[in-house]
């Protein structure tokens, strides 16, 4: 079974999660996860713990072209605020893939009590709540991968933070497998020396069956480490 990253998801129920984040219904009732042919769904926002809970993957669906990236965060009572910021203003493209960004858990926050996060966007906005993390430790600059939507995982890699992994093929081996296989660098690139964290998203077909405690492999041509899908 093979897909594409970044696939375009409208009308793809993609962000009603049963164990790791799902943004709420909009005001009107309309399901954020729902396909309708009549309506569009309000805006898509899923999330899923990182590194053992100290960091937090954050995925919004939007224009390719016109990626927000993190304003600001804050506490505010028992919700984590997250401020995005969009580009400078000019023409988007009129697509709708994942972006992900990724913030670090607010200081006294425990990940293993869950949390609610309010996530806006201009006059945008959506909540979020984040199950509880239960996936244990993981050690610094490891690999980790999350659970951000129903066909939808976000794996934080380290490495040169110009040149990051760019998925090139995924296969559903079974339901306790998923691998991903990276795509050979250009001979003649240059990268920098930096260890920089990687946030990489992975795309399963609409009718992947996989189980929400599966294993990722990674790598060149899909050979490399495996990680729990926390």
């Amino acid at each position: 079974m093979r897909t594409r990253l970044l696939t375009a998801l409208a009308g793809s129920a993609l962000v009603g999660l049963a164990l790791t984040a799902c943004a709420t219904p909009a005001a009107d009732g309309t399901d954020p996860g729902a396909s309708s042919a009549d309506a569009a769904p309000a805006w898509p926002v899923g999330a899923g713990w990182l590194d053992g809970g100290r960091t937090i993957a954050l995925v919004t669906w939007g224009s390719s072209s016109c990626v927000p990236a993190v304003n600001e965060t804050h506490l505010d009572g028992s919700a984590f605020v997250v401020t995005l910021r969009g580009p400078e203003p000019g023409p988007c493209t009129d697509d709708l893939v994942a972006r992900a960004l990724e913030v670090p858990t607010p200081q006294g926050v425990d990940p293993a009590d869950g949390l609610q996060l309010r996530v806006s966007l201009g006059e945008t906005s959506a909540d979020v709540d984040l199950a509880a993390y239960a996936g244990g430790q993981v050690e610094e600059f490891a690999p980790a991968a999350t659970w951000v939507g129903d066909r939808t995982i976000a794996l934080r890699t380290w490495g040169s933070s110009s040149c990051p992994p760019m998925v090139a093929d995924t296969r559903v081996e079974s339901p306790a497998s998923v691998v991903v296989g990276f795509a050979m660098l250009d001979a003649d690139r240059v990268c920098t020396t930096d260890m920089a964290p990687q946030l990489t998203l992975v795309q399963l077909d609409p009718d992947a069956v996989v189980d929400r405690d599966a294993t990722l492999s990674f790598g060149v041509f899909g050979s490399g480490e495996t990680v729990p899908i926390r």
